[in-house]
């Protein structure tokens, strides 16, 4: 158990993972390294030994009197939850590497953000592999943090569509929330588009397709995903597109209070990607995301962002004075059908985007796997 933690004024010490036949060496710490703050911080057991291999000179601080401390000083507190935020998902000093968290064994970082960790897990009660999404500790003293955590766990075990990443079940470890998501084991959209460029038409409409059939799922619900991009569309290796991250999402039907979780902040989303109106920090509703869509269909059509500001005033200038080029100057040319779809999902009055969402499910179509390597 994690009874203090130090903080090393001078000297070298090792960190030794034991493991079936011995010990393993991950990483060294030096002069002015915290030990020990994960299991201070969570109570939870220590997950490895940190031996000194030099002289060593350290400070001391007993886990009673850090939390005494941290009453009255709540910036301790936040500091310690930064420091181990900034560890978790980082090399192999991460502490949850190998550990058992609720039902499941954590294996390696699949990715890390200032909202959450992603690792890959398995169920220790028959191994089926999940993506374990766990909140940041840096958020623990955010207002509202973990309930709006809990709430996106709330929408997504409610969705079942095939081009949305469910979630099997929410759970609270290590001081922080975890939701246990259906892992997709290829790249995401914006990974594909880094490495590939533009896309031909053909392969353009699979992808506007499936996208688009998720959205008519998630808007015949009432749930506004609010943060739609590249990053946040998921592949999996048969070529099935899947939006995830609904930190931001927005079900329609909630009270003001259960609204209140998301829209104590002025402007949620990725501005490239949002609406005017969102941007303007004005309620998101359907036609945000289908603006959303507008978006990434430029991109996967001609390789490039549809929006270049670096600056909030210049952004928003750029999408309320927004004129397309022509049809043959997008990409290498597109057809009449897919430059209506840009037309009527990028329009500038959220009223003014009619797209039919429907009528783009049709082209929903698996990506083709070479996009994948």
């Amino acid at each position: 158990p994690g009874e203090f933690l130090m903080l090393v004024l001078e000297g070298h010490a090792a960190v030794r993972l034991r493991e079936e036949g011995g010990m393993r060496e991950i990483a060294t710490f030096g002069a002015g390294d915290v030990v020990g703050e994960m299991a201070l911080l969570t109570g939870e057991s220590r997950t490895a030994d940190v031996v000194a291999v030099s002289k060593l000179r350290a400070l001391v601080l007993q886990s009673q009197d850090f939390h005494q401390l941290a009453m009255h000083h709540p910036e301790l507190g936040m500091v310690l939850t930064h420091l181990v935020a900034d560890r978790l998902g980082e090399g192999a000093l991460d502490g949850l590497l190998g550990k058992h968290v609720g039902r499941y064994q954590i294996g390696r970082c699949l990715g890390r953000g200032g909202m959450a960790v992603v690792y890959e897990a398995r169920e220790l009660d028959g191994g089926h592999p999940v993506a374990l999404k766990m909140m940041s500790h840096r958020l623990l003293y955010e207002p509202g943090a973990n309930a709006r955590f809990k709430r996106e766990a709330e929408i997504l075990l409610e969705l079942r569509h095939p081009n949305i990443a469910r979630v099997f079940h929410q759970f609270s470890s290590f001081r922080t929330s975890f939701m246990a998501l259906e892992l997709c084991e290829g790249p995401n959209l914006g990974d594909i588009l880094d490495r590939h460029g533009a896309l031909e038409e053909p392969q353009a409409r699979a992808v506007i397709g499936q996208i688009a059939a998720a959205l008519c799922h998630l808007h015949e619900l009432g749930v506004v995903h609010r943060d739609l991009k590249p990053v946040n569309v998921m592949s999996t290796l048969e070529g099935t597109l899947k939006i995830t991250d609904f930190g931001l999402a927005k079900n329609t039907a909630v009270t003001t209070t259960q609204d209140a979780l998301t829209d104590s902040r002025t402007i949620l989303g990725t501005p490239l990607y949002m609406a005017p109106e969102q941007l303007a920090g004005e309620p998101a509703t359907a036609a945000a995301d289908i603006y959303a869509l507008g978006c990434i269909a430029w991109r996967v059509l001609t390789g490039e962002r549809l929006f270049a500001s670096a600056t909030y005033f210049e952004l928003m200038q750029e999408k309320h004075t927004l004129e397309l080029p022509e049809a043959t100057e997008i990409g290498t040319g597109v057809s009449e059908t897919m430059y209506g779809v840009l037309q009527h999902s990028l329009a500038r009055d959220p009223s003014d985007r009619d797209l039919d969402l429907r009528a783009l499910e049709a082209w929903a179509a698996p990506v083709d796997r070479a996009l994948l390597a």
